[in-house]
């Protein structure tokens, strides 16, 4: 790939220290575990820069679509699901903004591979691994650089302003766009209502009794579906 000279790959547990563009592949047997560094411009985020677990989870959805060709769901705003088991999850770590005004963003991809239950997947949600879904091991290394390729071209997109374009993207392939949901908040509440859909900056948009309440990636923990 023309673009992975881009990303400077090492592998370890975690970052030393903030290096843009920095990652450290890492991982418990079976895991295929990421930490990308990332400066973020504030423009590049309207909302909060809490959209960019929700950016790191689509494309890792998309990393394992075009590794395996199985497919893979977006479970906004940062899981993927295989047939309604989680597969992979996305997490973010922020730090203070440096001299030029940028925000030092570390980017968590984890995937499970071949492994049990991972420990820091949702326990309320079933999951599974690549392996159980494919039936054979794959390559980790050309996962990692399928989901990197991806994240180079949502990064570059989002932060040249094609929100909408991105978004866009990203709504075919949440399965559960459309249906009642139950919504676990950051702050611990619980709301029901039916996703309706995205807004052009990835917030979920909930009907609540012919109301609609936009809710940004960074305010939830989890969505689930009621039957």
């Amino acid at each position: 790939m023309a673009d992975s000279d881009e990303w400077r790959v090492h592998k370890g547990s975690a970052p030393r220290s903030f290096s843009d563009r920095l990652v450290v592949q890492g991982g418990s047997p079976g895991i295929l575990e990421l930490s990308v560094c990332l400066l973020a411009g504030s423009k590049s985020t309207p909302r909060g820069l809490g959209v960019f677990r929700l950016l790191a989870a689509a494309c890792a959805s998309e990393g394992i679509r075009r590794d395996t060709g199985i497919v893979s769901w977006l479970h906004w705003p940062n899981l993927v699901t295989i047939e309604g088991r989680v597969v992979a999850k996305a997490s973010l770590s922020l730090a203070a903004p440096n001299a030029a005004g940028k925000t030092q963003t570390t980017i968590g991809i984890s995937v499970n591979c071949s492994a049990g239950n991972p420990s820091d997947f949702p326990p309320s949600l079933p999951s599974t691994s690549i392996l159980e879904a494919l039936g054979v091991e794959i390559d980790v290394d050309l996962l990692r650089d399928k989901i990197l390729h991806a994240l180079y071209w949502y990064d570059a997109e989002w932060e040249g302003g094609m929100h909408r374009k991105l978004v866009e993207r990203m709504r075919p392939t949440i399965a559960w766009l459309g249906q009642d949901v139950e919504v676990k908040t950051a702050s611990g509440q619980s709301l029901r209502g039916r996703a309706r859909g995205l807004d052009d900056l990835g917030s979920l948009l909930l009907e609540q009794s012919r109301k609609v309440r936009s809710l940004p990636p960074e305010s939830v923990e989890l969505v689930r579906e009621v039957n």
